[in-house]
């Protein structure tokens, strides 16, 4: 009994390693030379920074980026679908095919900054698809932050959400516009 349950085991670690590994080569092979894994910053690190700190990253970070990070995508897709892992695996494989900025869920000035992403899709085959899908609902634990923009903006002052720009800290530059309703300004 125990050699059957100590195979069993072996057997479902080992698929599960594989898939896992497949779907980390499908993302190597395929997101990439795009997409991070991750954001380079985390909601508590930059919690801990003033807000001309934090401006200053953020200018760092969307140099050195081509598209969101895999996991802010996920955190998103999980939030506008309600955790719908059937919604959210279909909107991914037919995104990634059809791509188009009337059906994305990027925050809109994402959109503007990298624009709308190659369609990837039709050069994938079904399966790589179906595993990058599953993949990123099932590998990123990450919430969608309705209030992360709310350490980037001001909240009084400089800002006006959607309506204007806000100044650089220290320039008086005009930098990052944000979409309406989507950051902490009034």
């Amino acid at each position: 009994m125990t050699k059957i349950l100590l195979t069993a085991g072996l057997i479902l670690t080992t698929s599960t390693l594989w898939a896992n590994n497949s779907a980390e080569a499908v993302y190597e092979t395929n997101c990439k030379s795009c997409h991070m894994m991750k954001s380079m910053m985390d909601k508590s690190t930059m919690m801990k920074m003033s807000m001309e700190e934090r401006m200053s990253m953020k200018e760092k970070m969307m140099k050195m980026m081509k598209a969101p990070p895999m996991s802010k995508i996920s955190a998103k897709l999980k939030h506008d679908l309600k955790g719908d892992k059937t919604q959210i695996v279909a909107f991914i494989k037919d995104y990634i095919v059809n791509p188009d900025a009337n059906k994305s869920r990027c925050m809109p000035m994402a959109i503007k900054k990298f624009g709308v992403m190659p369609a990837i899709g039709k050069s994938m085959s079904a399966e790589d698809i179906e595993t990058i899908a599953n993949w990123m609902v099932d590998n990123f634990d990450e919430k969608w932050d309705e209030n992360a923009m709310g350490m980037m903006c001001k909240s009084k002052g400089d800002m006006k959400c959607g309506a204007a720009m806000m100044k650089k800290p220290n320039t008086g530059e005009k930098a990052m516009k944000c979409a309406a309703g989507k950051c902490g300004a009034k």
